[in-house]
């Protein structure tokens, strides 16, 4: 990939609404293809290869091509989000961890909401417990 295509993707990037807690399936679809186009988004199913005392030039070279690229992808997904929501999720260590963190809150509110909804159509007016 040419520099200019990564830095027009990187300005197309800027444009996309920042992740505010709402809309997670949508912001998430857009992020993993966004990552994807990046080719850093293996890190989340490939371990971190760990070092060793017997470690060859191949391995130190995989191992430091997978920080790099769980500490860029980390930063795209950090750097898409609200203010509020960056300050409550810059700590976290990895990329994977993250996304893990950001999928049990927010999958789980964007269920309830879509069973809440249907629930709501079904019934006409009369919103039920959910």
């Amino acid at each position: 990939m040419g520099f200019t295509t990564l830095r027009k993707m990187a300005t197309d990037f800027v444009k996309l609404e920042h992740f505010d807690g709402g809309n997670f399936r949508r912001w998430q679809k857009k992020m993993h293809f966004f990552l994807a186009t990046l080719n850093v988004v293996y890190v989340f199913n490939t371990p971190k290869p760990m070092e060793n005392d017997e470690e060859t030039l191949a391995n130190t070279r995989t191992r430091q091509k997978w920080e790099n690229d769980d500490y860029i992808c980390r930063r795209h997904i950090l750097n898409d989000m609200s203010k509020g929501l960056f300050d409550t999720n810059q700590n976290v260590s990895s990329s994977r961890e993250l996304w893990d963190k950001l999928e049990a809150k927010y999958m789980k509110e964007d269920t309830t909401t879509i069973s809440c909804l249907d629930c709501f159509v079904e019934l006409g007016s009369r919103m039920p417990d959910c």
